[in-house]
């Protein structure tokens, strides 16, 4: 009888503390700072998640970003900016619709990041 309890309540602190610690941050992605770089693994992991669930949305974030970099690495910061601009345009379009509302916020706040960061 004392091991089924044991049993018993293991069972139900993981049922509760396994599905919180999944649901912790779920379209957070982990960021080393705010580069193009890191939103390119953020859009890369919101089509790992299924966030991202149009692989024709996704190639187009993908061709923004290499767009954006290709700029900043001309020494084009300006257009750099305007690129991740139609990046953040495109997120807030899809938002609710192919791009899943969390992570689009997440990823708005991310674009915001480095375009504050290439403004500076």
């Amino acid at each position: 009888m004392k091991n089924w309890l044991m049993l018993l309540l293991i069972t139900l602190l993981l049922s509760v503390t396994v599905p919180a610690l999944a649901q912790e941050t779920p379209h957070d992605c982990p960021h080393d700072g705010p580069t193009i770089a890191e939103l390119l693994h953020c859009v890369e992991h919101g089509v790992s998640a299924g966030h991202i669930d149009n692989a024709g949305i996704a190639n187009s974030l993908f061709a923004k970003l290499d767009a954006a970099q290709a700029a900043l690495d001309r020494g084009q910061p300006a257009q750099a900016i305007n690129i991740l601009g139609a990046l953040a345009n495109q997120v807030a379009a899809q938002k609710g619709k192919h791009i899943d509302a969390q992570h689009a916020d997440h990823m708005l706040s991310h674009i915001q990041q480095v375009i504050d960061w290439l403004g500076t």
